[in-house]
Formats: C-alpha cells, sequence, structure tokens
C-alpha cells in the first residue's frame, strides 16, 4: 500500500529542487557574461591601434607646440624689420591655408585604394576581420604624414591637422563628410618615400593584406586635392 508523502516534505523538496535550479541558471548566466567579456585578438589590436594613434597625436600636437614656442622666441629677439616680419607671417598663412585645407594643391605622390575582403567567410571566421575600420585607414593616414605627406585626402575630402575620422556601419565619416567603400586615400609627397612606409614590413597595410583586405597602392606623378 502506497503512502502519500507528507505534504510539509513535498514542500521542502520543492524548495530544495527551486534553490537548485536558481543557483544553475545563475551560474550559467555568469558564464556567458564571462565569456561575453572575453577579450579576443582583434580586440587588442583595435584598442592598440587606437593607443598608437593617440599617441602619434599628442607626439604631433607636442612638436607643434615646440614650433610656435621657437617662433614666438624669434619674434621677440629678432631686430624690428617690419618687411621681414610680414614676409614671415605671410609665408605662414600660405602654410595654414595648406594645412586648414583651403587651398588647392597638385603634385606626385600615392594613391589607395580599400575595399573589404571578398573572401568567402568559413564557419567561426569573425567577420570583423575582414571589413576594413576606421582606425584602419587612421593608421595608413598616420604612415603618410610620418613619411612626410604634405596633404592628404579621402574619397576627394582634404584632410585638415584636427579632422576626425570615425566609423557608422559600412561608412566611415570624416568631420561631416560621409565616406563609403571602396576608400581611396591620395597623399602629395615623395613617391618613392611615401611608398615605401606603406609597405614596410610593419606596415598596417601588411596586416590588412594577411585578413585579405582589397588594398592597392599606386605611384602618381600628378595628384590634386582640392580646397574645401
Amino acid at each position: 500500500m502506497n503512502k502519500k508523502m507528507p505534504l510539509w516534505v513535498r514542500l521542502f523538496v520543492f524548495m530544495i529542487l527551486s534553490l537548485v535550479m536558481t543557483l544553475v541558471f545563475s551560474m550559467k548566466d555568469s558564464d556567458d557574461s564571462n565569456w561575453q567579456n572575453l577579450v579576443n585578438p582583434e580586440t587588442i589590436y583595435t584598442y592598440q591601434n587606437e593607443i598608437d594613434n593617440l599617441e602619434q597625436r599628442n607626439q604631433e600636437l607636442y612638436q607643434r607646440i615646440g614650433e610656435y614656442q621657437e617662433r614666438l622666441k624669434n619674434y621677440e629677439t629678432d631686430d624690428t624689420d617690419g618687411e621681414a616680419i610680414a614676409n614671415e607671417l605671410y609665408n605662414e598663412i600660405q602654410k595654414y591655408d595648406i594645412i586648414i585645407g583651403s587651398k588647392d594643391l597638385s603634385g606626385p605622390g600615392v594613391e589607395i585604394e580599400l575595399s573589404d575582403s571578398t573572401k568567402e567567410l568559413q564557419p567561426g571566421d569573425n567577420i570583423n576581420n575582414y571589413i576594413i575600420h576606421n582606425s584602419d585607414v587612421l593608421s595608413i593616414i598616420n604612415t603618410l604624414k610620418a613619411y612626410g605627406a604634405e596633404a592628404i585626402a579621402l574619397n576627394g575630402y582634404k584632410l585638415s591637422w584636427d579632422s576626425q575620422i570615425d566609423c557608422a556601419g559600412p561608412v566611415i565619416y570624416i568631420d561631416d563628410f560621409i565616406a563609403g567603400a571602396p576608400f581611396v586615400i591620395e597623399a602629395i609627397g615623395d613617391q618613392d618615400t611615401l611608398y615605401a612606409g606603406l609597405e614596410s614590413e610593419d606596415s598596417i597595410v601588411q596586416l590588412l593584406r594577411y585578413w585579405d583586405i582589397n588594398i592597392d597602392i599606386q605611384k602618381k606623378n600628378e595628384i590634386v586635392i582640392e580646397s574645401r
């Protein structure tokens, strides 16, 4: 003859089972959260790239401060030759017209065309490795600056010293300008020097090629970068 389990025993068993299930789900959520917070190689690369770009930007700003301080010192110590100072100021105006993008420029240089990889992805592949990010474009621009580019344009938009480059889905914002793929970067300067810098072993170009990003670099005898 079967005896019914007392009510209090059934309630106790139910409480124990509920507690166990709560702990199981709690552990699962914690594991999922930890998994999502794992840092993968792409994340490390992106963060390091941003750090490198910011460090280079800071170095450029410190260099500019030093130039201003030296120029101010010269103004204070030079003889009061109004014509000489006026000529120097005129040259400065011409120089900053170029920097802020208000003056057309032309000359030899290089042209870089970038587009996302067309590789067929396999299970487990991370699509972010095969598309172009704003940090990639910024690294190329910084490389061109480091190797003496006098002026740079992205998809026809002339960059100034304080241009901001951000990513929004498949497009890149440069200040208020929107650039879509393929991304074409033009730089005026010494062809051989710029080309060598881009093709160096530690260049961002080599990493992009590793991920099958389509990248084509050509020397150009005449590049025209129009003012904004």
